[in-house]
């Protein structure tokens, strides 16, 4: 315990109101942090973290005043925070048998039918950071009035929190930026106070901060959008890099963060491990990549190997690293293949590489997903966010079709082994379908044919059911629903190809997009985003093929089931005039912009504690309402106690001149100052007869006045100055009722003061 001057304390919970205030200003900090997160509404049904807080902090208050040893405090903060988080969860689950099973479920990474029960993991996290960040950050600012633990443990969170929210979010920072300026400020101040410089927050400390407080208020709001998405690429590049063992991470299946959904555009790697079928498609108009390349191409994401009745997956895969401008040392290169380099600008959180033909290189380290003799996906290290651009180098077949008609069967047994495979129980409707279709053409490009023939007679939609559970899906596509989108026709034609013998695999990204303002650029929106169908020629590699028809609400805007080199002649142009088509028509119809972004759908849900969901609002705007009462009152409050100090404070080099100064301003400030021609016992006569009771203290004041400025003793001795002392007391608290309070608030110093 450290004594100041004065025989005051550092150590130890501070009291008064300088001690709540503090606290108070504490809770607004972390609670701003907390709330950010109540908002987003990550899950639902989600706990009441400012419950939470509000029991942490008042829990470290007690303790903190309590003269417990810290290391048994802390156990006992722990014990409540325990018990609190487990009574939330389980009243999330309705009860603490379902959040037993819940966790079990989760531990073990099998599935839970209890609702509620794949994101309480998460919840759990949430209660328990948020019990932790309120004690601690109280703890030390009662207990060592350290005002920097909660501060930071709080940017922690609410900057890892914003950096994952869509921008209009970013408010909640600079509310925090401003809180927690407020509270270190005020903090410091306390801290220089229990150090003996003074009593009350000086003058001085009070102008310095309501200046500094103005500029960086002005400064926090202005950094406030920009903050959470400060990024520095290179840094987080070479990061990423070495520590790749994150990916394992992400794939555990204790990932506490694997239920939760995103808020704003996210495209990663762990978001396209398995492709379902199901009755929903990408039809938003928000821009996702912007594409600036010499020639239009079908933009690639990721490639999918293994059918199953109820989607695709990829088998066994491997995974390298390349430098950035490092060559792929397993890239193909097809017959009369053109190489090119592109650019990509993201316009969403990704990890994705987008890849036309057969990768080559990139500007960028990449990691390559490799497996059944191809890669299957090229991501980055780390997730780019919006505006962010990089560069790969690419070969694209230029084949005609004539060239693929004559490429032959002799396809590399690696090849046959996985891209021949269907599983055990496939329908033998589909495969009967296949080979009546396409088993006696003479050519594996006549099979393409033939079978896109069929498909382009299935009428395309988006409003379909998705397959019974238990059903193929492409069966279900082709004998029961009878109608689809890309997903169904490009996975129809790969595995009927399988059926009669030719390689194929499903890949999935983006059509070429529609045209920009500037030559060769192509903006991909979400409604671009597109499956189709990959075979294999000897000689050219895989081959882009499209499988979906041109008609009713499809993005595809080509009449031909080849897609590899085609799109960079005439048919390019077709493209082209087909989506400034479309455009217009969609502008027509909707008087507007037809490029107008799609809005979050987003279901909030209901709260679980609709009282307690709603506490943190209340208390915010009520302690946020006292703190601008008390900001817009602090300059007059500043202002009256500069001017008792003015009034009160003395040196006893010159108590008597400073005491008498005093009396004739403040009579002045009363209209009862001296005239010029009086003298000191002169005006003390005057002042008498106006208070009677105070003449002997009138007295003493003026007469030990003129001694020390015109007598011969100059200093004050003890006895004398304590009879100054407790005559300007008297004096000056019968004065002080006839001053106006604006006269106290506006008096004037003067240099002889």
């Amino acid at each position: 315990m450290m004594t100041g001057s004065g025989g005051k304390t550092m150590g130890g919970p501070p009291g008064g109101w300088q001690g709540w205030l503090n606290t108070g200003l504490l809770f607004v900090v972390l609670e701003v942090a907390v709330l950010s997160i109540e908002r987003a509404r990550w899950i639902t049904p989600r706990p009441s973290l400012t419950l939470a807080l509000v029991l942490s902090m008042l829990a470290a208050w007690f303790l903190a005043r309590s003269k417990l040893p810290a290391v048994a405090a802390h156990a006992t903060a722990l014990v409540i925070g325990i018990m609190v988080v487990v009574c939330q969860a389980a009243v999330l689950l309705s009860g603490f048998q379902p959040l037993f099973l819940a966790l079990r479920a989760w531990w073990l990474g099998t599935g839970t039918a209890i609702p509620g029960g794949e994101t309480i993991s998460f919840a759990i996290f949430l209660s328990l950071v948020t019990w932790a960040i309120g004690h601690t950050g109280t703890w030390f600012l009662l207990r060592r009035r350290n005002a920097w633990v909660g501060v930071s443990s709080g940017a922690v969170i609410i900057l890892a929190n914003l950096s994952n929210l869509p921008e209009r979010y970013y408010f909640f920072f600079g509310g925090y930026f401003l809180a927690a300026m407020l509270l270190v400020a005020l903090n410091r101040l306390a801290r220089g106070n229990a150090a003996g410089r003074g009593a009350g927050y000086p003058l001085r400390g009070l102008l310095y901060f309501g200046a500094s407080l103005a500029v960086l208020a002005v400064f926090a709001f202005s950094i406030s959008w920009a903050t959470p998405e400060v990024r520095v690429p290179r840094l987080q590049t070479a990061v990423a890099t070495r520590i790749l063992w994150k990916q394992d991470i992400e794939d555990s299946p204790v990932n506490l963060f694997a239920a939760v959904p995103a808020k704003q555009p996210l495209s990663t790697s762990s978001t396209r491990r398995e492709l379902h079928f199901g009755k929903d498609w990408h039809q938003g108009e928000q821009i996702n990549y912007i594409v600036s390349s010499p020639r239009p191409s079908y933009w690639r994401v990721h490639v999918y190997d293994d059918y199953t009745p109820d989607g695709w997956a990829n088998g066994p895969t491997d995974r390298y690293t390349l430098a950035e401008e490092t060559a792929w040392a397993g890239a193909l290169t097809p017959a009369g293949h053109e190489t090119i380099t592109y650019e990509v600008e993201t316009n969403m959180k990704t990890d994705v590489l987008l890849t036309a033909g057969s990768f080559v290189a990139a500007d960028t380290p990449t990691l390559v997903q490799a497996g059944a003799g191809d890669i299957m996906a090229v991501t980055t290290p780390r997730v780019l966010h919006p505006d962010e651009r990089y560069r790969v180098t690419s070969a694209v077949t230029a084949a005609t079709p004539e060239d693929l008609a004559g490429a032959g069967e002799s396809y590399p047994p690696e090849i046959m082994a996985a891209y021949l495979r269907l599983p055990p129980d496939f329908p033998e409707s589909v495969r009967r379908l296949s080979r009546s279709l396409a088993g006696g053409a003479p050519t594996p490009y006549d099979k393409v044919t033939a079978i896109d023939n069929y498909l382009s007679r299935i009428p395309y939609s988006h409003e379909i059911q998705a397959p019974p559970p238990g059903t193929d899906g492409v069966a279900y596509f082709l004998f029961t629903q009878k109608s689809g989108f890309c997903l169904y026709y490009a996975s129809a034609m790969a595995v009927m190809l399988r059926a009669v013998d030719v390689p194929a695999r499903l890949a999935v990204g983006y059509l070429p997009g529609e045209a920009g303002e500037e030559e060769g650029q192509y903006i991909l929106r979400d409604k671009h985003y597109h499956a189709w169908p990959q075979a294999y020629f000897p000689g050219y590699g895989w081959v882009d093929l499209e499988a979906t028809p041109s008609t009713g609400d499809s993005e595809v805007a080509i009449e031909t089931p080849w897609v590899g080199g085609q799109i960079t002649g005439g048919d390019w142009q077709e493209w082209q005039d087909w989506y400034r088509w479309q455009v217009l028509a969609e502008a027509g119809l909707s008087g507007g912009s037809a490029a107008a972004g799609a809005n979050e759908n987003r279901t909030p849900g209901n709260p679980v504690w609709p009282f307690a969901d709603e506490l943190g609002r209340a208390l915010l705007i009520t302690i946020g309402g006292i703190i601008l009462i008390t900001l817009a009152a602090s300059p007059l409050l500043a202002r009256r106690s500069a001017f008792y100090h003015w009034l009160w404070d003395f040196t006893r080099e010159d108590a008597a001149a400073m005491i008498y100064n005093r009396l004739c301003r403040l009579g002045a400030m009363a209209g009862l100052g001296p005239r010029a021609e009086q003298t000191p016992l002169e005006y003390a006569a005057e002042l008498s007869a106006t208070f009677p009771r105070q003449a002997r203290s009138l007295d003493t004041i003026a007469r030990t006045y003129a001694d020390s400025q015109f007598g011969r003793r100059v200093a004050v001795g003890l006895f004398e100055e304590a009879e100054l002392l407790k005559s300007r007391c008297d004096v000056f608290g019968n004065l002080l009722p006839r001053l106006k309070w604006f006269k106290k608030l506006f008096f004037r110093l003067k240099l002889s003061d």
